[in-house]
């Protein structure tokens, strides 16, 4: 049996499914971006965060009796994350109130700022997954380090 041998290496590394699942995603916020559907543009940045934090661990926050009070991850990238959520938040209370006052002028103020919100949360992203070497490499003569990491 071929895998009873501690030895046993796979010829793929486990870490392909990520990338494949992240350049799928990609693919889906360019596609959402370049056809201005801000929302789809947002859900599918969310996940490609949600698939980056798989090493963040969560701190149980004890109540004191030995139950739960909280759940919550401390991480610093994950503060960043809802720091941008926040701005994303503030920005679309600017659209209604736009909306509500029937103002042009301010509705198109407040969608160059979403888009400018996004564009700030796809740029962090893409910046985030570089840290981790998850993004194409500028120089690499190996190709496949150049689309896979290290």
């Amino acid at each position: 049996m071929a895998y009873s041998t501690p030895k046993y290496q796979p010829d793929k590394d486990a870490g392909w499914g990520l990338i494949f699942r992240l350049n799928a995603l990609w693919e889906k916020v360019d596609r959402r971006a370049e056809v201005g559907n801000y929302e789809g543009w947002e859900i599918v940045l969310d996940r490609i965060f949600s698939n980056l934090m798989y090493r963040g661990e969560a701190e149980v926050v004890d109540d004191g009796n030995g139950g739960i009070r909280d759940v919550q991850i401390n991480d610093e990238d994950y503060k960043i994350f809802l720091k941008v959520k926040e701005k994303i938040m503030q920005v679309k209370s600017e659209m209604v109130r736009a909306k509500s006052e029937r103002s042009f002028i301010k509705v198109q103020k407040a969608k160059f700022k979403h888009y400018q919100v996004l564009m700030f949360y796809d740029i962090w992203l893409r910046k985030f997954m570089q840290s981790r070497d998850l993004y194409l490499k500028e120089t690499e003569h190996n190709p496949s380090k150049a689309l896979f990491g290290r």
